[in-house]
């Protein structure tokens, strides 16, 4: 029949594939190992029970601090991600 492939171009083409296969599976799985057991990003002796030193409200508390000081000096506030509302300026 004409147009179909031969069956060693079709065993070539699969070999080629489950050789694809298992490169991407062996490639897959070393790069898993190696980010599973490299060593912790921290120190060692950072203790992971501590609290963090600035609270969430810390840091909204200077936010607004920032806010607040950029009004009274007359400048716009810049948005940012923590910006939930727009607050519109009446003449």
């Amino acid at each position: 029949m004409a147009g179909q492939p031969t069956v060693s171009a079709t065993a070539s083409r699969n070999r080629l594939l489950l050789g694809l296969l298992l490169a991407t599976l062996l490639l897959s799985t070393a790069l898993n190992l190696y980010l599973l057991f490299r060593g912790p990003e921290y120190a060692t002796d950072y203790d992971l029970d501590t609290q963090l030193p600035e609270l969430v409200t810390e840091v909204e508390l200077q936010q607004v601090r920032r806010a607040l000081a950029e009004c009274q000096a007359g400048h716009p506030v810049t948005p940012d991600t923590l910006t939930t509302a727009t607050v519109s300026r009446h003449p």
